[in-house]
C-alpha cells in the first residue's frame, strides 16, 4: 500500500511477468477478472478487492504480504526535506 492506504500495482506487475505472464488477457482469465479491470489495477487506477488480490496471490504462488510488502519497499523521500 502507498502512503495515501492505496494498492500499488506495480507489484502485481512485476510478480507476473516475472512468472512468465506476459500477456494481460491470459493472466485476468486466470484469475476469474477482465483484462481492463487488471490493467486498471496494475496502473494504479482501481484497488484489487480482497477476493481478487488473494486470487492474484494464489495463481502467482506467492503469499499476499509479498505483494502489499514490495509496495513498501519503494524508497521513501527523506521527512523535511524539500524537492
Amino acid at each position: 500500500m502507498n502512503q495515501n492506504g492505496r494498492q500499488d500495482g506495480t507489484a502485481i506487475r512485476r510478480l507476473r511477468e516475472e512468472r512468465g505472464y506476459r500477456h494481460v488477457k491470459a493472466f485476468a482469465a486466470r484469475v476469474g477478472i477482465t483484462p481492463q479491470a487488471l490493467s486498471n489495477i496494475e496502473l494504479g487506477n482501481k484497488p484489487a478487492g480482497i477476493d481478487v488480490l488473494v486470487t492474484i496471490a494464489r495463481v502467482l504462488g506467492v503469499p499476499v504480504d509479498k505483494i502489499l510488502k514490495a509496495d513498501d519497499e519503494a524508497p521513501a523521500e527523506p521527512k523535511g526535506v524539500a524537492a
